[in-house]
């Protein structure tokens, strides 16, 4: 039978994206079986939830969930006051100086970096690498008192992660959505204004998951996204050829609308392509492009589609009569 402290160290984990997905069924279960714990649980997050925008916020992780034991073990004396209440009420302080400690104590390695016109690569405190896509932010923290590497990512970045066993890597993107690294090379789509968060994994695996949802276990060559209006994960049949493409250059395109295909590569490219007549995007191209120049990918479209093809500054305008749909 579980102890209410039991309860307590799996509710600790799971809001803070360390349990395992054994303890998370745990909880979940837990939640089920009466009302009181699920509202327990819930007020236990909110809380947290508020306590994490206050990073100035030290706690002393022992004594809070000594006298969280204490307190539960008080209450249930009294039949006149719910014991979730009290315990709820002080459980919370300690969960939230149990995360805090994550991000904030005494922080050994912290890096921010940005990426804004171009492509990047940058190499992380902990010798992992990171390709970042335009428009993309991450913020590397490590403390000292920490077990985990963590990863804040905005934007589009691939990770080639030097695993390390006792020390894993946890990308956090919006909505609370996480990817734990199990020695890998993946890539995360993570950006404001989309209602999706997409995870490709090259090689190794991660698990793709959030504080309520233990989600999915992504292994080599599979696609996972969440959907965050739905809060739902969905693991993809077929593999998109495309995914990395803004880090290797190379592109697989099978029957594909050019105006699709040209979106994809100006995504890319600082240089650009452009379709004079629109009728030109209804074309099918069947092609592949490994790290070419931008001028060569347009010559190479414009053969085989029978286009012709002009450079006006730094774009180059495919023109002709159009294809059927």
């Amino acid at each position: 039978m579980e102890t209410q402290e039991h309860i307590d160290d799996l509710i600790g984990k799971v809001l803070t994206g360390e349990a395992s997905e054994q303890e998370q069924a745990q909880v979940e279960a837990w939640r089920s079986q009466r009302a009181a714990n699920e509202q327990y649980f819930v007020q236990c997050r909110q809380i947290l939830e508020e306590a994490g925008r206050a990073p100035e916020f030290h706690y002393d992780e022992r004594a809070a969930w000594e006298r969280v034991k204490s307190t539960m073990h008080a209450g249930s004396r009294s039949r006149s006051f719910p014991v979730w209440r009290v315990a709820a009420a002080v459980a919370v302080v300690a969960l939230a100086g149990y995360a805090i400690s994550r991000w904030y104590v005494e922080p050994i390695q912290q890096l921010s970096l940005r990426s804004e016109h171009a492509i990047t690569t940058d190499t992380l405190p902990d010798g992992s690498v990171a390709v970042m896509n335009r428009q993309t932010r991450i913020e590397y923290a490590e403390a000292r008192t920490d077990n985990q590497r963590r990863v804040k990512l905005t934007g589009e970045a691939y990770f080639d992660v030097r695993h390390l066993e006792e020390k894993p890597f946890v990308i956090e993107t919006a909505e609370e959505v996480l990817i734990r690294d199990i020695g890998t090379s993946f890539n995360v789509r993570a950006f404001p204004g989309s209602d999706t968060v997409e995870v490709f994994v090259e090689s190794g695996e991660v698990q793709f998951y959030t504080l309520r949802n233990p989600g999915l276990k992504l292994r080599a060559g599979e696609t996972g996204i969440y959907n965050k209006s739905l809060k739902e994960f969905t693991r993809l049949s077929r593999q998109d050829p495309n995914a990395i493409a803004y880090k290797t250059k190379i592109f697989s395109f099978n029957n594909t609308e050019l105006r699709v295909a040209v979106n994809m590569l100006n995504e890319v490219y600082e240089s650009h392509i452009a379709l004079r007549n629109p009728d030109v995007g209804n074309c099918r191209l069947t092609v592949n492009f490994h790290n070419d120049r931008i001028e060569d990918i347009a010559d190479i479209i414009a053969e085989t589609l029978n286009l012709t093809v002009e450079k006006k500054n730094d774009i180059f305008m495919l023109n002709g009569e159009g294809c059927p749909q």
